[in-house]
């Protein structure tokens, strides 16, 4: 795939979901956060369930808002850090070993395991995208440090992968290279919308991160300062919208419109009181409507959020992950913007949670200060915080994270 830096002090990110696309255009600052200074973004078409559909369509509106947002910066780009939505992405953690002899570890082990590491990386093949060296291991028990100067038998380091589909990446550079653009790096959704929903102390002490967007909802799982999970399930707002559509034999828009106005993810003593006019799909006659109570609309509502809150916590609870996870829930994306949704979550998942909105970043607007925004900025902060080796992009954000691996992170940035 392209790869390309982008112009010295000019970063810029796109994100490319199912219902929208946004481009958002920064300068790095020294010793600041990133400052937006062009932002463009407008309703996606030729894309479903994360997955592009539809090139020509596609190109149509990632070009309007690339256009938009070097517009507004007076800047033009080359190249862009990128979200994939969808793919299916897939974590896998593998450990590398090395046997030890009487000496003390040295230089020499170290770059003995690296190749070994690197010899793995050979192996995965073009659709793995992101390695993350969680840790070493001697004799089996995590170490946080050096280990050089240090006995033992075997020698290990810990590595998370995070797979995906080759075509979906394919296609993703396909469009950006019909749009003349070329991709510095692609990022899977939850973990950028994790690094601009999270703070440092959540990213380090454990959080899971649910970015629910339109056409899919993922989930990424933060412990010492990195990312150790992320999945990915094809349900997100839109399904929540057709099935009000078809529940209330409504049009689509006139189902996101009551979603957005009167939906809630749980119900109150009052909604069956509030009637709600309902317009009749098919109708010609634009003053006859139906007549249904507010609890009608949310028992429609209801049902998919704890079906996709389910899918989630079985994927937790089958790797592991409840507790690792730490003990805050994060929801952010443009469909967890529903009243009451954090409430659910709370009590599908028995742990608070909260909706985030992006930081970490400065020059926001109003209109795009809010959830539904949150990988887009997350990207700028990936593309401040990542060379473009693997390894040591993900050391390198150790180390600014301040977790607990950041000495880990220094030594290997200082000696790979």
């Amino acid at each position: 795939m392209a790869r390309s830096k982008t112009r010295s002090g000019l970063i810029a990110a796109l994100d490319i979901g199912t219902s929208k696309v946004c481009c958002f255009i920064a300068r790095r600052e020294k010793d600041h956060p990133p400052k937006i200074i062009g932002i463009g973004h407008n309703m996606s078409k030729g894309l479903q369930s994360g997955s592009i559909a539809n090139l020509d369509a596609a190109q149509e509106v990632v070009l309007a808002a690339v256009n938009a947002a070097e517009k507004m910066a007076g800047q033009t780009i080359e190249s862009v850090i990128v979200n994939l939505s969808g793919g299916r992405p897939e974590s896998e953690t593998h450990t590398v070993e090395l046997p030890l002899g009487s000496r003390p570890i040295g230089n020499l082990e170290i770059r003995k395991l690296n190749d070994q590491k690197e010899a793995l990386l050979r192996q995965a093949g073009d659709e793995l995208i992101h390695t993350v060296p969680l840790g070493f291991r001697l004799d089996g028990a995590s170490t946080m440090n050096d280990p050089r100067g240090m006995y033992g038998s075997t020698l290990g380091l810990d590595l998370h992968f995070v797979r995906t589909q080759t075509a979906p990446l394919r296609n993703l550079d396909t469009l950006l290279g019909r749009c003349h653009l070329a991709i510095e790096e692609t990022v899977v959704t939850p973990l950028a919308s994790g690094l601009s929903a999270l703070t440092p102390d959540q990213r380090d002490l454990g959080a899971t991160v649910i970015d629910m967007g339109a056409g899919t909802t993922s989930v990424a799982v933060f412990n010492g300062g990195q990312v150790i999970y992320t999945a990915s399930i094809p349900v997100g707002g839109a399904h929540v919208t057709r099935d009000i559509a078809y529940g209330l034999n409504t049009s689509l828009n006139h189902a996101e419109r009551m979603k957005t106005l009167h939906g809630s993810a749980l119900t109150s003593p009052s909604d069956d009181q509030e009637i709600l006019a309902v317009p009749i799909i098919g109708d010609e006659d634009e003053n006859n409507f139906n007549h249904v109570p507010r609890s009608m609309l949310i028992n429609i509502i209801k049902p998919r959020l704890e079906e996709t809150f389910e899918l989630i916590r079985d994927q937790l609870e089958e790797h592991g992950l409840t507790q690792i996870g730490g003990r805050s829930i994060v929801l952010t994306g443009g469909a967890s913007q529903l009243n009451a949704i954090a409430d659910l979550a709370n009590q599908m998942f028995e742990r608070p949670a909260s909706v985030a909105h992006p930081h970490g970043v400065t020059g926001l607007a109003e209109a795009t200060a809010g959830p539904a925004f949150s990988a887009c900025a997350g990207l700028l902060l990936r593309a401040v915080e990542q060379g473009n080796d693997p390894l040591s992009e993900a050391m390198a954000s150790i180390h600014q994270s301040g977790g607990r691996w950041g000495r880990l992170g220094a030594w290997f940035k200082e000696n790979f």
